[in-house]
């Protein structure tokens, strides 16, 4: 689509604040007509299998929403104005909530995810790989679908694969998204309708104090674009960006360049550290890598890695791939996802990295950081060597948030996965690379070798178990998840990992944290 901006004079006078667009104006909620198709959920999570009771809603929302360019070319992140030819379009979308059946038990915090459309449907990887952690704690989550590739999925009744039923009828025939610029101010306008408490979608008991936006990979992306220029004060406490690098365009424009209409009527692409998102920002803002990211999609090539400041951490996690499982059904046949790949698969949910239980901690951070004041600690950058990821005689990455299987190896973790040479035929090509290019491989050691390292099952035990405590002391592990992570680590041929003893003392860790929190909610 080409756009104009009416004039560059315009443009520069309106630099330095918004235009008439209302990125607070509350949307319209309404429910879906259930009798018309069942509901996407868009989870591998599902709530029944969370450890307190929680209620799964959908809701509609619609409204306006304008479209913004960069001001300047070149572009400065935080500098946008509206277009006026894209100004005030309609939208209409949905919403995922998710919330403690107890009310008492929610704890103040929003978590809205702009669900990843990478796959051509949604996906609320936020929402998949800390359901749990955000279980525990008592938080809202709000997973909402911000592009037309995902909202193309919902128009044509949510079918995968030729083959398989539409699920969704024409429940969600009436959804409109005019052009996925408008994500940037609808997200806003999410945000405002749930700190209402006239408006919106939760029971009144449910008080919300704090928001984050979060997104994964492609969305990741999204929320560097949103939390640099679109920032809310007021209203967004904070941004965790997870497996994303550089900003995703601020509109669906044809992007300034050779053969491109001249500025203002293209659309100014962000180039060095303007692509990156701000580290100045009043509110925290996480931004998270996995080894893959590092390896594959550029990190180190493109030269992306950022400075800590005291609003900001960057963290990478060494061995951490960037799919969130692979050990799940495809499509709901029964068929794991696993089948697409050559190798024996590793991924950030299922393992045996389990790096979203990393992941947990760094929510876990965010929150002390905004309620009280804590700074988050700082992480180690994965180690390189001549551009690429250095590495250690197993082959295993050097450096990073290292959980124990990087530091008690078992196995070689690698940051990318092959496409199977025996797909069965109904299985699209393309979705298994993208899931295989994206997820991490294991390559066990051979049992000569890991009786070598661990002659003894006390050989393994302790440097394990230290380098959990470790993780736990360091903020980058909660202690009811080292718990989890320390009951899993069963080393062949060795005996189970962990005696009474050693996990009794990560339970006390999960205690005196618990009795932290109370005492946090009481005070609050």
């Amino acid at each position: 689509m080409r756009m104009r901006i009416a004039s560059l004079a315009l443009v520069l006078a309106l630099a330095a604040g918004r235009a008439a667009a209302d990125p607070t104006a509350l949307p319209i909620v309404t429910l879906p007509d259930d009798s018309l198709g069942e509901p996407f959920w868009a989870a591998v999570r599902l709530v029944e299998d969370l450890p307190v009771p929680y209620v799964e809603e959908e809701f509609f929302i619609e409204g306006t929403a304008s479209v913004y360019n960069y001001a300047t070319l070149p572009a400065v992140r935080g500098q946008i104005v509206e277009i006026p030819e894209l100004s005030e379009l309609p939208y209409k979308t949905r919403i995922i909530v998710r919330r403690p059946a107890d009310p008492a038990h929610f704890d103040g915090t929003v978590v809205i995810e702009w669900m990843n459309s990478t796959s051509g449907f949604d996906v609320s990887t936020v929402w998949d790989l800390s359901a749990e952690y955000f279980a525990r704690e008592g938080k809202v989550y709000v997973g909402w679908t911000n592009s037309n590739q995902s909202l193309a999925f919902l128009l044509g009744g949510c079918q995968p694969v030729e083959f398989l039923p539409a699920t969704c009828g024409t429940r969600y025939a009436s959804l409109l998204i005019s052009e996925n610029g408008q994500a940037y101010e609808i997200g806003s306008q999410i945000a405002t309708l749930m700190r209402d408490p006239q408006a919106s979608p939760l029971p009144e008991e449910y008080v919300v104090e704090r928001v984050y936006h979060a997104g994964q990979s492609q969305q990741g992306g999204s929320i560097v674009t949103y939390a640099s220029a679109f920032h809310l004060p007021g209203v967004n406490d904070g941004y965790f960006i997870q497996n994303a690098g550089t900003a995703r365009a601020i509109n669906g424009g044809e992007p300034c360049g050779p053969g491109a209409p001249d500025f203002p009527d293209c659309t100014p692409v962000l180039e060095g550290d303007q692509r990156l998102v701000a580290t100045d920002l009043p509110v925290p803002v996480v931004r998270m890598q996995t080894e893959t990211d590092l390896a594959l999609l550029g990190v180190l090539a493109a030269n992306t890695r950022q400075e800590d400041t005291p609003n900001f951490r960057y963290y990478e996690i060494a061995g951490a791939a960037h799919t969130p499982f692979h050990d799940v059904s495809l499509f709901g046949l029964g068929i794991p996802i696993s089948i697409f790949c050559a190798e024996e698969l590793n991924s950030m949910g299922d393992g045996p990295v389990f790096a979203s239980y990393v992941v947990n901690a760094m929510w876990e951070n965010l929150e002390r950081q905004v309620r009280d004041g804590i700074p988050p600690p700082r992480g180690e950058p994965v180690k390189t060597a001549g551009g690429e990821i250095a590495r250690d005689v197993f082959g295993n990455a050097l450096g990073g948030i290292r959980l124990p299987e990087l530091d008690v190896p078992v196995a070689t973790y690698g940051p990318t996965a092959s496409v199977s040479p025996t797909l069965p035929p109904f299985v699209p090509m393309s979705l298994a690379n993208l899931f295989c290019r994206l997820t991490g491989t294991v390559e066990p050691f051979s049992d000569e070798l890991l009786r070598a390292l661990y002659p003894t099952p006390a050989s393994f035990r302790r440097p394990y178990l230290d380098a959990t405590e470790a993780l736990v002391e360091a903020r980058f592990l909660l202690p009811e998840d080292a718990e989890k992570l320390v009951e899993r680590a069963v080393p062949e041929p060795h005996a189970p990992l962990l005696g009474a003893c050693a996990l009794a003392t990560l339970a006390s860790l999960a205690r005196a944290r618990q009795k932290r929190r109370d005492t946090g909610r009481e005070r609050g």
